[in-house]
């Protein structure tokens, strides 16, 4: 920050982007409307502004963005949205900049409804994308297109064909997406290992491709001794060209403009001032598109910009190793000083948008980072070798392939050691505030501090950002679809879970309750309570366990009902064996069993031990006490189990004393929960968990009315999304909060 007088562009930048924040903090763009036209079959006009090919179940679709888009429903008035991808059925492509008239059917994108959950709808709206199509067939073409921006897609579609011969398949996908920008054919597998490792960005067009491609033109046209207004000229035509031709995502952008100020001073007679440029840049960018301040490629491409501007600068006046006799290679200790610069200053991002830290990363990056440059080299001279002679560019790969394979190998040691990954959650928006002041605070009052006073603040930042401050306990019903997952934490730091499975949503395991933890922090389960065996209960609890591993969430118990060895069904028996060969204790839980952890206990009321009964009627049922607040968690209990912890809790709970929190039995079933019931635990809040529009009519219209007779509130996940209860130590305040109404 320190000159920044001298830098009036960065000042305005940073203004602009602090009102910009504000104002969508309290005015949020809305989401596109499309009345009643999702799900259903339309017929849309529109003009192509991109496409490209990528992976659907193991299939390769081409898919369009249209712009401009006229939506046509019979039903309803036509109405205009701005952007939408359609999914092409096979063997048609239009041309780049032509209208198409195409019809299939619509649909919104998911949005998220639990925390830590991905939201596909606000991701596409920062791009401006409001629907997609799918099965879409195009009925009508207009013979004008963009000659420019097609030729450009020919010539990426050629390049794209010539790699798929220089390399397998895997190293293929693995070099359209470095050198061409094409992340829809990426192996699922490499990028998840790469994502893990924190070495992600080095497969996305960055400022590393553009100094390389860019800057080595540069020097070749003055080696040649072409006029430096043409060279400026013919640099920059050929940068902008190539960032159209990969697709321009915003770290691209963000390095082609880059990349035009500093050839562009040259050419002025005026210094070239990184942070100036990205000033202009990021204002550029947020001016066509505000919703970036909330885009992880944005955050992370410019905050390393702002660490290496601000952050190292300050950084290299106070190393710890500066007055030491034995000192690093000079190129090591820059590269190793930077990337823990970008490291720092970006930690907030990583946290934000993936929950968890890569800790070996820093090294990862100071290692593979420089063998980039011969991938990308070694990757454009096998493409001109194979332009000349096809299977030459088989043999002149080799380097490169070498170089991925020994990536590959790294990354996988790597995310063996222990320690690989720290899961501390995503911090609060105060968090991430106050780590920003103490940074800032760092940088600007470096030369007058100690180095150790320089050092201590840095640390006080790190940890204000990690810390985790567990004040009473907090209950989360997540939305699973038609299903159940309950997790709980204590006082002292505990993690538990009760269920997590669903019939309605695919993979739930992965897509909704691992995010979930991860965002939570909470990288080990204490214990996972299964309540009884349907799929809607465990299936993502199988995902867990068998992905404990990988995942970076570790499970200590997995606790079962303690039924007869006959009504153990095959399922029972299958996560049962699996945890077991994971190194998970098993336990087996019954009436009367107990957990305690500090003023916090959970008292199992049922099954009976060794009882016969089937899964409904033998659904375990937690009862939660921490000092005057108590919660019901009820699995499928109906019929005879219900009777029977009726009359327990009869005999355990004072007269007029009422449950705080019932999670309603059954998804809401019509014969769960009944009146008798309702009399006896009298519950103030009651939470249903059931997918929305759901096959079985849950929550059914009699379970409601028993419910409102009782005088409940009631909350259901597939209207309020998460539902979070957080009550305060001894349990003398509780407050409800729904992940979609706040």
């Amino acid at each position: 920050m320190r000159g920044n007088m001298r830098r009036p562009v960065c000042m305005i930048g940073l203004a602009f982007v602090i009102l910009i924040r504000l104002y969508l903090y309290l005015h949020p763009l809305p989401a596109a409307e499309l009345y009643d036209a999702h799900q259903t079959g339309v017929v849309v006009t529109g003009r192509v502004d991109q496409k490209e090919y990528r992976i659907s179940n193991e299939q390769e679709i081409l898919v369009i963005y249209l712009k401009n888009v006229q939506v046509i429903d019979p039903r309803i008035n036509n109405f205009k949205i701005e952007s939408v991808i359609c999914r092409l059925d096979k063997g048609q492509e239009p041309k780049m900049g032509s209208y198409v008239r195409i019809q299939g059917k619509l649909y919104a994108f998911d949005r998220a409804t639990n925390p830590g959950e991905f939201d596909a709808a606000q991701y596409y709206r920062i791009s401006g994308i409001q629907a997609q199509i799918h099965n879409a067939v195009i009925l009508e073409e207009s013979a004008s297109f963009d000659g420019f921006r097609e030729g450009l897609y020919r010539v990426r579609t050629y390049l794209s064909a010539l790699l798929d011969v220089c390399f397998g398949e895997k190293d293929a996908s693995i070099m359209k997406a470095v050198l061409l920008g094409e992340k829809g054919t990426l192996d699922e597998a490499t990028k998840l290992l790469y994502q893990q490792n924190g070495v992600i960005h080095i497969l996305s067009i960055s400022g590393l491709h553009i100094s390389i491609i860019g800057m080595g033109l540069y020097k070749m046209l003055r080696k040649i001794r072409c006029p430096a207004i043409a060279n400026v000229i013919l640099s920059i035509a050929f940068i902008y060209c190539y960032g159209v031709m990969t697709g321009m995502s915003i770290s691209a952008y963000r390095a082609v403009m880059m990349f035009g100020f500093h050839a562009a001073a040259g050419l002025f007679g005026r210094t070239y001032d990184m942070l100036t440029a990205m000033a202009a840049t990021a204002v550029s960018a947020l001016i066509r598109q505000p919703l970036y301040l909330y885009h992880s490629g944005f955050l992370f491409s410019f905050g390393a910009i702002l660490a290496l501007g601000l952050f190292l600068p300050a950084m290299e006046e106070n190393l710890l190793w500066a007055d030491c006799k034995i000192r690093f290679i000079p190129l090591l200790e820059k590269r190793l000083a930077a990337g823990l610069a970008v490291s720092v200053a970006t930690l907030p991002v990583y946290l934000c948008f993936y929950y968890e830290y890569p800790l070996y990363s820093l090294i990862l990056n100071v290692l593979l980072i420089p063998g980039m440059g011969t991938v990308l080299a070694d990757g454009l001279v096998s493409l001109a070798a194979a332009a000349f002679y096809l299977p030459s560019g088989k043999y002149v790969s080799l380097p490169a392939k070498f170089m991925l394979a020994l990536y590959e190998h790294a990354c996988t040691f790597v995310l063996s050691l222990p320690g690989s990954r720290a899961v501390p959650g995503k911090p609060e928006n105060w968090q991430v505030a106050a780590f920003i002041l103490i940074l800032c605070a760092v940088v600007l009052c470096s030369r007058k501090w100690s180095r150790l006073q320089f050092w201590m603040f840095t640390l006080s930042a790190l940890i204000c950002l990690t810390l985790r401050y567990q004040g009473g306990i907090q209950i989360t019903f997540l939305d699973v679809g038609q299903g159940d997952c309950i997790y709980f934490t204590d006082d002292r730091g505990g993690h538990y879970l009760i269920d997590g499975g669903s019939s309605s949503k695919s993979d739930v395991g992965t897509y909704r309750i691992l995010p979930f933890l991860k965002q939570a922090g909470a990288d080990r389960l204490d214990a996972v309570f299964v309540t009884h065996l349907d799929s809607d209960h465990y299936n993502g609890i199988q995902t867990l366990v068998e992905d404990m591993g990988e995942s970076g969430i570790a499970v200590d118990n997995l606790i079962l009902p303690d039924i007869g060895t006959a009504a153990r069904s095959e399922a029972y028996l299958e996560l049962e064996a699996l945890a077991l060969r994971q190194g998970i204790a098993v336990q087996y839980i019954h009436r009367g069993d107990r957990l305690r952890r500090g003023t916090l206990q959970l008292t199992c009321l049922h099954p009976e031990k060794g009882t016969e009964q089937g899964n409904n009627e033998a659904s375990v049922v937690l009862y939660l006490e921490y000092g005057a607040f108590s919660a019901l968690f009820t699995g499928d209990l109906e019929g005879s189990g219900e009777e029977a912890v009726g009359n327990q809790l009869r005999d355990m709970m004072p007269e007029e004393q009422r449950i705080t929190v019932l999670k309603a039995a059954h998804h809401g079933s019509r014969n769960s929960t009944g009146a008798d019931f309702l009399e006896t635990v009298s519950p103030r809040l009651v939470l249903i968990s059931a997918g929305k529009n759901n096959r079985y009519g849950h929550p059914h219209e009699e379970l409601m009315n028993r419910l409102d007779e009782a005088g409940c509130r009631i909350l259901e996940t597939a209207e309020s999304g998460a539902v979070t209860v957080r009550v305060t130590r001894g349990g003398g305040r509780v407050r409800v909060r729904t992940f979609l109404g706040g």
